[in-house]
């Protein structure tokens, strides 16, 4: 257990110790960066793997999805599009973000807003004062 006694500024050890930790941080960030790479992966095969279920299958054909096209990604974008027609507002706003709309809606938001002050005026009593 750490206590504050054993608690040492970064600046306050040698350069070496410095080193021997500064080395121990990046020996832990590159597995967590392996494993999240890892995760990503393993979700992007499950995400193209076919979908089993012929109840699912038979529901998404009726919607007109083709059978190459049912994989768990598309199932699950589609049961996101139904629970948004719904009402769900938290699935309107994954459906948009997932189709990249979102982020093009925030934008365009962002440049229309005009500030409430201005701040390359200075003002004194409520009048525009030149200079510095």
């Amino acid at each position: 257990m750490a206590n504050e006694q054993n608690l040492i500024p970064f600046n306050k050890l040698t350069q070496s110790e410095q080193r021997k930790i500064a080395t121990q941080g990046g020996v832990a960030s590159g597995e967590a960066r392996r494993q999240k790479k890892t995760l990503k992966q393993i979700g992007e095969m499950i995400g193209s793997l076919d979908i089993k279920s012929e109840k699912n299958r038979e529901i998404m054909r009726k919607a007109g999805i083709d059978d190459d096209d049912m994989i768990n990604d598309v199932g699950m974008m589609f049961r996101l599009n139904l629970k948004a027609q719904n009402g769900d507002t938290k699935a309107i706003e994954l459906l948009a973000k997932l189709r990249g709309q979102l982020k093009e809606q925030i934008q365009a938001e962002v440049a229309d807003v005009t500030p409430l002050v201005d701040l390359t005026k200075r003002v004194k009593n409520g009048e525009v004062i030149d200079g510095d």
